[in-house]
């Protein structure tokens, strides 16, 4: 529900500010498949207040139609859901070549029947909202000036009697429609690091300002939904939520995440969450938090190792204030060697609390040097600490900044000790490194993060290749909903 929430929001943002001026026509272009129908109906829902609503199919009949996006039975109906079927199509179907139960026929001759009809419901329905889908399928045939002056008196009656058009098409190389109308809308896809996209551009727009023309969309639930960054997310001092852990797996603390991976992360695995260079790290550490809290929340222990030159505070502030004192008690974070830890420690204690308003715990942060045999001491002395009633560990380190040399000892270590008992092993690393490469193949759980137009993308890559975009979510402390790109 949350989703579908910032998801219509980001519509609403999009679309509102242009539908709120009135506008007499918008054109909706791409390839087949594309969203092109979806889209012009979700429009038509944001508007069905205001108008009265009618859609013109050669493609589509209404029983398909409600059939492929049931939603659209709250703004159609069988007198408003109108199929065209041109002579050619409507012999077949006398002859038996189609299902007369699966479509509505409106028996038309020619496009200059079409127009007949449009203006009709234009003037018999003041402020009529009309999709065309698809009109370059009944007008490819027209001659190119007789089919412009189609086109400029449907608007001309659209405008003169408080109506709205809709056109629908799918040869974007016609360009006769897209001077006339108010918006065009182009739907098409991108590839970006190995991943296709569905994009939408908003080519035109008139009477409002454009600040941004190109977006990313998923058809995810026969809706169109487009993927936008969150505005800035405010985390207050309030307890995280602890999602239940199947047996056999460890929660991330993200329903969507869970269900991403079917369950969670299973107990033994090794999960590594390579990050592109132009990736906002918050992101990354939200991923990481969000599961390090739901462990230590579920009464079970974790680790937590801050990557080179990475500031503790920012590690402790997505976890600190989200939890109780007690809970901290399942916790250790080690500090960068190349940080100050006098100065860091200090910060840190000066600046947060426990929701349950007890300061930090000293024996929580632990320090580590430039010295690897003393820091993986360290470690394993910490390890068997946390271990001593048994229960699963969860154990993250940001290697991002670091080189393959520098780790490579340690992340085979790390990983042997996890599956031998059952424990989680996160690892972040940077993209496009040898570090990267060497932990994905030891990686049973191999998940990418980048940004594209904004908007940041996780893709699973093993055990199975999904991809969502990510979406922060504003509800006091860190944790992340996952909007499928289908």
């Amino acid at each position: 529900m949350m989703m579908e929430l910032k998801v219509r929001d980001a519509f609403e943002r999009i679309f509102k500010p242009f539908m709120d001026i009135e506008p007499v026509a918008l054109l909706i272009r791409g390839l087949p498949g594309a969203g092109k129908t979806t889209l012009a109906l979700e429009l038509m829902r944001s508007v069905k207040d205001k108008y009265n609503c009618f859609y013109i199919s050669t493609r589509v009949s209404y029983n398909k139609l409600r059939k492929q996006l049931p939603w659209v039975e709250d703004i159609l109906d069988d007198s408003s859901a109108l199929q065209f079927v041109p002579d050619y199509a409507g012999r077949s179907i006398k002859n038996g070549d189609a299902n007369k139960a699966d479509s509505i026929d409106l028996r038309l001759s020619s496009a200059d029947t079409l127009l007949n009809l449009v203006v009709n419901k234009l003037i018999s329905n003041k402020r009529a909202f009309i999709v065309l889908d698809s009109w370059d399928a009944l007008a490819k045939e027209i001659p190119l000036d007789e089919r412009l002056k189609m086109e400029k008196s449907m608007l001309a009656m659209a405008d003169a009697n408080d109506g709205m058009l809709v056109f629908i098409s799918e040869e974007p190389e016609m360009n006769t429609l897209a001077y006339l109308v108010d918006c065009v809308v182009t739907l098409g896809r991108d590839e970006r690091h190995g991943v296709w996209l569905r994009t939408m551009c908003i080519d035109k727009m008139r009477g409002v300002a454009i600040r941004k023309n190109k977006y990313v969309y998923t058809l995810d639930g026969g809706h169109f939904n487009i993927a936008e960054n969150e505005k800035k997310v405010e985390y207050v001092s309030s307890l995280f939520p602890p999602l239940a852990s199947k047996n056999g797996y460890i929660s991330t603390g993200s329903r969507d995440m869970d269900y991403a991976l079917d369950h969670g992360i299973r107990e033994g695995s090794v999960v590594v969450l390579e990050v592109d260079s132009n990736v906002n790290m918050h992101y990354a550490r939200i991923i990481a938090a969000s599961t390090v809290l739901n462990n230590i929340r579920s009464n079970r222990p974790a680790m937590v190792v801050c990557g080179q030159d990475e500031p503790l505070v920012k590690v402790l502030r997505k976890i600190v204030p989200h939890c109780t004192s007690h809970d901290l008690n399942r916790l250790m974070v080690f500090s960068s060697p190349s940080r100050i830890h006098e100065q860091e420690y200090a910060t840190a204690y000066r600046e947060l609390s426990t929701y349950d308003k007890e300061s930090l715990n000293e024996e929580m942060v632990l320090n580590l040097t430039g010295d690897p045999e003393e820091n993986l001491a360290l470690l394993v002395d910490s390890y068997i600490k946390l271990k001593e009633e048994g229960k699963s560990l969860l154990l993250y380190a940001n290697l991002i900044w670091e080189d393959l040399e520098d780790v490579k000892d340690s992340i085979v270590y790390g990983a042997k000790v996890a599956r031998n008992n059952r424990d989680v092993l996160i690892i972040t690393v940077k993209s496009g490194t040898e570090l990267a490469v060497s932990a994905s193949m030891l990686a049973d759980v191999h998940i990418k993060l980048v940004k594209y137009n904004d908007v940041h993308i996780l893709s699973i890559v093993k055990p199975y290749e999904r991809i969502y975009a990510m979406v922060l979510d504003d509800n006091g402390y860190p944790t992340y909903s996952l909007l499928p790109l289908l």
